[in-house]
């Protein structure tokens, strides 16, 4: 027990120093497809440098999309050195215990301080991780995967997943011409379609299911809480397998159908594109940057404490003498 203590104060140290730092993001890392049966998503994932020392990190973004509140989140990191082909496992806890939850949102509202003492654990719906940093050997940053261990729910029981993320998802522009055709003749969400674009084909697990839009939802959740586009009609119409049988029905019964010029359907405008990932990109190093210039100041202030301490305790003993012999 006082080993684990121990580890743990020392795992704290460790994650406030490397909250101080200044990071960049070298890579965003794209994880839209859901688990099929994971009670955590995965919302971002980073690959972040050290602007100092270059140090290589990887961040996450997960969000409890269970009914149930979480305590601890156990992932590996399973990194690939490029060179001799060896594999390096980098085994990695989420909990408040640990200081590994990093700053929490419900709703992407910033839960603060106060709140999590009452409840530090994790409640369904919360989003975890931001701002939190797994360091990743030299060597080993070509090429990683993430594995998702188990989650320790609040009541104590554990659930063993072992999933590594990775499970396929189809972008709206790796659609053929025929399968966007067909999705704007039956989209009944054109309004949408300006602030909330279609990215990706929807697509459900057993906990969550992800909009065209790229949003991820939990199942309880009728419509796209970003969007408001429905479920149940995004599945049963533009889900990738309904589309393509759709569109085999169509070219059966009429050949003719689609030859018409498809170029006024294109919307190339409205695809996930390199300024979408600059924008979250500038987001999350903002959101380090602040982070780091808070835990700095928390840091300051704990160095001047003991000093000002015995500054005050200095002047009072000095206005004490000055008052006694005033007296005398």
């Amino acid at each position: 027990m006082a080993t684990d203590t121990s580890i743990l104060k020392q795992l704290k140290r460790q994650q406030r120093k490397d909250r101080m730092r200044i990071f960049r993001v070298v890579e965003y890392l794209d994880y839209s497809a859901v688990f099929e049966n994971c009670p955590v998503e995965i919302t971002e994932g980073y690959t972040i440098c050290d602007v100092d020392n270059y140090e290589i990190f990887a961040s996450f973004v997960f969000r409890n999309v269970s009914k149930k509140r979480i305590r601890s989140l156990d992932i590996q990191l399973i990194c690939h050195q490029k060179l001799n082909y060896s594999v390096l496992k980098i085994p990695f806890t989420y909990s408040n215990e640990s200081y590994t939850l990093g700053t929490r949102r419900i709703e992407g509202k910033r839960i603060r301080d106060k709140r999590i003492l009452v409840n530090p654990d994790i409640s369904p719906c919360e989003s975890f991780g931001e701002t939190v940093y797994i360091p990743i050997p030299e060597d080993f940053v070509s090429k990683f995967e993430l594995e998702i261990l188990g989650v320790k729910y609040s009541d104590g029981t554990y659930m063993p997943i072992n999933i590594i993320a990775g499970r396929s998802f189809t972008r709206f522009n790796e659609l053929d011409d025929d399968e966007k055709f067909l999705y704007y003749r039956i989209n009944i969400y054109t309004a949408a379609e300006e602030l909330f674009p279609v990215r990706v084909m929807p697509q459900q697990g057993e906990y969550a299911w992800l909009c065209c839009c790229g949003h991820k939802n939990i199942n309880d959740f009728e419509k796209c809480e970003l969007c408001q586009r429905e479920r149940d009609w995004q599945l049963e119409n533009i889900e990738k397998e309904r589309l393509e049988a759709s569109v085999k029905k169509l070219r059966e019964e009429e050949k003719s159908y689609f030859k018409d010029d498809k170029s006024e359907y294109r919307q190339d405008k409205y695809l996930q594109n390199e300024a979408d990932i600059k924008k979250k990109v500038k987001a999350y190093e903002l959101a380090m940057k602040n982070v780091a210039e808070l835990e700095r100041k928390k840091e300051s202030l704990k160095k001047w404490f003991i000093p000002k301490v015995i500054l005050c305790g200095i002047a009072i003993y000095l206005v004490y003498l000055i008052l006694t012999k005033l007296l005398l």
